[in-house]
């Protein structure tokens, strides 16, 4: 009896995967380690029989998510879950809600082999912090070229804002730890964001107004007084009097933005208080992680951010460039500012520098292909989340 506890006890303790060769244990996890994968993490609103609901039912706390949105995750990257103009839904009457709305996610694999002992969790740590420090003693050695090709392993994070951040931050923050590349997209809608004023003269239902030349002449010019110009009407009309020339006005552009501004503010809302309470936190704590004075295996930081309505709001202080710009600590960062007459598109990308900030940014009026008539709308707007 004796020895056959003891054999059992021994094959409890054996290890497979530790009987095998120290080299052979290290391809294993660099194998691990550069097997691509992505994930997408988003919010849906919750409908039935296609009318929008509110998820009452929900079992895990998310602070800031509406109870109209419940979480959805993908173990893929999914394009249709960063689309603003077509929002991602959660029919339960279909029976997704039990498939989709916990968004149960496992382990990544190298997360994974962490767990299992703490021999293989002080191995692949120092095997992993070994790797770092080749990569950054190669990085000023590498082109362009072989940084790009690099970035196609490990483990993408594809992250809506705001609601995908707060979902992130309350369910799976142990998947920054592991991600190479972090791609945000979304929209920021300010509720001070009011529809500018407008003058009566500019609503007129003509695309072209005719507009008198004396009058604008002396909209530039010293103001005349009152009783003078009456004086001189009340006498005659001579010839040497100025003739009023009509002047020709375009406003076919301002009306079409005009007529743009109730759609954008259906298709981007402004979010709750809580919302705006929490998402800032939520993105920058997600910053920090990614981005701190120590290095990680961060690759890259991406970032695509919509702004309809005025241009201030995009440098406001409840902006999410603003606490991006803000949390990170070391980096190279590249910016790029799309302008439009009904928006404002800023692209944003962070690579890991740890010995201080180098940042570049750049300002492009925000075209369209010449096969397409008009200026910048909606779906130019929502394909620039979507772009990769």
């Amino acid at each position: 009896m004796s020895i056959t506890s003891e054999s059992s006890s021994i094959d409890r303790a054996y290890s497979a995967f530790l009987a095998l060769p120290t080299e052979l244990r290290c391809h294993i996890y660099d194998f691990l380690l550069a097997d691509s994968q992505a994930v997408t993490i988003s919010a849906g609103y919750v409908t039935i029989f296609g009318n929008r609901i509110q998820d009452r039912a929900r079992k895990t706390e998310i602070p800031g998510l509406p109870l109209d949105f419940a979480p959805i995750v993908r173990r893929h990257y999914d394009a249709s879950l960063l689309s603003v103009a077509n929002p991602p839904e959660i029919p339960i009457d279909n029976g997704w809600m039990s498939e989709v709305g916990e968004g149960k996610l496992g382990y990544p694999a190298p997360l994974a082999l962490l767990q299992t002992s703490r021999l293989v969790n002080d191995e692949l740590q120092d095997y992993m912090n070994k790797k770092k420090a080749i990569a950054q003693a190669q990085t000023s050695d590498e082109s362009e070229d072989d940084e790009e090709e690099e970035d196609e392993e490990g483990l993408s994070l594809y992250v809506t804002y705001p609601y995908g951040v707060l979902v992130l931050k309350s369910m799976y923050p142990f998947l920054l730890k592991q991600a190479k590349r972090v791609y945000i997209t979304g929209y920021y809608s300010s509720p001070k964001d009011a529809e500018p004023e407008i003058e009566e003269r500019h609503e007129a239902s003509d695309e072209e107004l005719l507009t008198n030349s004396v009058e604008d002449s002396e909209s530039f010019g010293p103001r005349r007084i009152r009783s003078f110009v009456r004086l001189a009407a009340g006498r005659t009309r001579s010839s040497t009097s100025p003739t009023s020339r009509p002047r020709l006005r375009l406003c076919g552009a301002h009306r079409s933005h005009q007529s743009s501004i109730p759609e954008i503010k259906t298709l981007f809302p402004s979010f709750s208080s809580k919302t705006m309470a929490h998402a800032p936190d939520a993105l920058a704590h997600l910053v920090r992680t990614l981005l701190p004075p120590s290095p990680t295996q961060l690759v890259k930081l991406s970032a695509r951010i919509v702004y309809p309505g005025e241009y201030k709001f995009v440098w406001s202080d409840d902006s999410p460039v603003t606490h991006i710009m803000r949390s990170i600590c070391g980096g190279k960062i590249d910016m790029q500012v799309k302008r439009s007459s009904i928006g404002t598109g800023l692209y944003l990308v962070a690579r890991p520098k740890t010995d201080g900030r180098m940042i570049s940014t750049s300002w492009v009026n925000w075209r369209v292909s010449p096969e397409k008539r008009g200026g910048v709308d909606v779906e130019d707007l929502d394909g620039f989340l979507i772009e990769e």
